[in-house]
């Protein structure tokens, strides 16, 4: 069980979630930008073609995802080294696998589980009830018949039965096991750390113009120049069509029926407070104890004239020198006992004694709001802004919609903005990450600029609060620089490079003389570098204090142990590098497992069915005959 936890501790989460994202749920079609195509499959799963158009849009939606997340910071090179396309054809293949799967189970989705699932989906709804409007309009955009997009969410609902199945039989955690999974997640440990920072190596490099061309020959990918867009753009402004949208003073009314709750002011109290607490591990007699103290206080505080000054000296509340002070409070905000306790009570009268979790407490309420409801003619002129807007959005939505069909073929947008009366504009040539003049930096735009090819128009792109249609005008490819275009880049990249390796040899050294049995004070005499402690924390806390995210060294951290103090490395972070060992440890505190045992045996349970299904999964694969189109890579 450890094993298993040091092992998903150190899983790269923000990789596994956007790739499981995108894989699961295969794009549901749209306009594609991969259209050429050179080849009749991607691959071949037991005979099952997993199509070209597949592939591409899967890949797409992975990409645009990773651009949303790490901006600019996502270049053509992190995709190789991540290897995304083929973590991508992997994923896809493991879905053609879970699908045969299904089939040979005799698994089925039913038209009422499909359709439940349809309607279901936020995007078809208004006001949480299926809109068939919305629906159609959707599979309009998309450019998808019902049959299409239908076999599409039926084979979603049957990956999701099959992987819940598997998972489902993936075996359960016992008693030792989370017990060991406690012990190991809760101890502290205190570790004695160096840190040798590159930085300190600066005057110790130089760097001459033989190796930075060498280098620069070796690395000209970490140089490249990024490709350069020129787009040209309708915008649609809600803004534009609010002058002209007309309302009746009979829609003014009726958004006002539908939706009196709106303009309602619930009901307030403002209140104060005495604690009295109450540790919740205190054996019975203590607790006891506690409940008089806090009878005791009642007493008195129904016979006090000023219930503040008597918070601030008996309350153990947080807010006990400001009189107990609660503020305002609004009926439904409060949890439902409390509320109802609170908003029972008049201005002046006390609660008797609330038993909570964190201990006793009694309330005075001294201040009472009622429930007050604004009139039609208080809120008319709010509700006509709101209803314009409204009107002025969907308007301007539904331009932007006619526009992308009626250039979809044509792609003259000039002519089509002179033609209508629509705003066109140009943006000067800009890479991805730049701000763009009267947009900013909208990853929305990226995705869809940077998915244009020369000449080609985009979908429909809402940038809150406005809508636009993107052309691609000019493009500036990506390009390797010549040498004294970057020569001070390449400069500071191979200083940097080399201080790097210097304090790797150096934590190294000092590491290994540890190993052999010299004291620490003695192998780091004339070095002048400080030695520190991080103080106790969790052995499984994610953060090593004073040096960071314990990440990929989450392994090397459980470890260590008395007899093996030393890791098999030193730690490397942005920081630098950090040489470690182990001080002590402080073992975990037993009494609280119970309470955490039941989310404790929640989260083993899923780790476990994950390992099971992910083995079930290769077994799968072992058995079945797959072939990759390498060409597509």
């Amino acid at each position: 069980m450890l094993t298993l936890l040091r092992k998903h501790a150190s899983s790269w989460i923000l990789k596994g979630l956007l790739l499981l994202v995108a894989v699961t749920f295969i794009s549901w079609g749209g306009y594609s930008f991969f259209r050429d195509k050179k080849y009749d499959y991607a691959a071949k799963v037991n005979g099952t073609l997993i199509h070209l158009k597949d592939y591409h849009e899967t890949l797409q939606g992975v990409v645009n995802r990773y651009r949303e997340a790490m901006g600019p910071a996502f270049n053509e090179k992190m995709m190789e080294q991540l290897r995304i396309r083929e973590t991508v054809m992997e994923e896809l293949i493991s879905r053609a696998l879970i699908l045969q799967e299904g089939n040979r189970l005799g698994l089925k989705v039913s038209d009422g589980e499909l359709a439940l699932a349809i309607e279901s989906i936020p995007s078809f709804q208004v006001n949480g009830q299926f809109d068939p409007r919305l629906y159609e309009r959707f599979l309009r955009l998309n450019r998808m018949v019902a049959e299409d997009f239908e076999r599409l969410q039926r084979e979603n609902l049957l990956y999701t039965k099959v992987v819940q199945l598997i998972r489902l039989n993936g075996g359960r955690v016992s008693e030792e096991e989370i017990l060991e999974a406690y012990l190991f997640e809760n101890e502290k440990i205190n570790l004695q750390f160096v840190k040798i920072s590159p930085e300190s190596f600066k005057a110790q490099v130089n760097v001459n113009d033989v190796e930075m061309k060498d280098y620069f020959q070796q690395n000209q990918e970490e140089f490249r120049i990024p490709t350069f867009l020129q787009i040209q753009y309708l915008v649609f402004r809600p803004s534009d069509y609010e002058p002209r949208v007309k309302l009746s003073l009979e829609e003014l009314q009726r958004y006002y029926d539908q939706r009196k709750e709106m303009f309602s002011t619930p009901k307030q109290v403002r209140a104060r407070e005495i604690l009295i607490r109450v540790d919740p591990q205190l054996p019975p007699d203590k607790i006891e104890e506690k409940r008089k103290k806090a009878e005791e206080i009642l007493e008195k505080a129904k016979k006090a004239k000023d219930f503040a000054s008597l918070a601030k000296q008996v309350s153990e509340s947080e807010n006990a020198q400001a009189g107990g002070d609660l503020g305002w409070l609004q009926q439904g905000n409060l949890e439902e006992n409390l509320g109802h306790t609170l908003f029972s009570l008049k201005a002046g009268e006390l609660s008797g004694l609330v038993k909570r979790p964190d201990g006793f407490h009694i309330y005075k309420v001294e201040e009472v709001k009622e429930e007050k409801r604004r009139s039609f003619d208080e809120v008319k002129d709010q509700i006509h802004q709101t209803l314009k807007r409204e009107k002025a959005k969907a308007e301007a939505s539904r331009k932007a919609d006619d526009a992308f069909y009626s250039l979809f073929r044509s792609r003259d947008i000039e002519r089509y903005a002179q033609e209508r009366e629509v705003p066109i504009k140009k943006t000067p040539f800009f890479k991805e990450g730049d701000e763009i003049p009267e947009i900013g930096r909208d990853p929305s735009f990226y995705n869809s600029a940077f998915s244009l090819k020369l000449g080609e128009i985009s979908p429909v792109v809402h940038i809150p609060p406005n809508f636009y249609i993107l052309k691609l005008i000019d493009k500036k490819e990506s390009r390797i620089p010549a040498f004294e275009e970057v020569r001070e880049q390449v400069h500071q990249k191979l200083a940097a490079k080399k201080t790097e390796e210097k304090a790797r040899q150096t934590s190294e050294e000092i590491l290994q003389q540890l190993k052999s049995g010299k004291p620490l004070l003695e192998v780091l005499k004339g070095k002048g570098y400080p030695i520190e402690e991080t103080g106790f924390f969790n052995r499984a806390a994610g953060v090593i204090p004073k040096i960071g995210p314990a990440g990929e060294w989450m392994g090397s951290l459980s470890s260590l142990t008395e007899t093996q103090p030393l890791p098999r490395e030193p730690l490397k972070t942005k920081e630098g590098y950090f040489v470690v060992r182990l001080l002590g440890s402080e073992p975990a505190d037993q009494t609280k497992f119970e309470s955490v045992k039941k989310n404790l045996e929640k989260r083993l349970t899923y780790m476990k069915q994950e390992e099971f299904f992910k083995n079930w999964l290769q077994h799968l694969r072992s058995k079945a005959n797959i072939e990759i189109n390498k060409e597509v890579l």
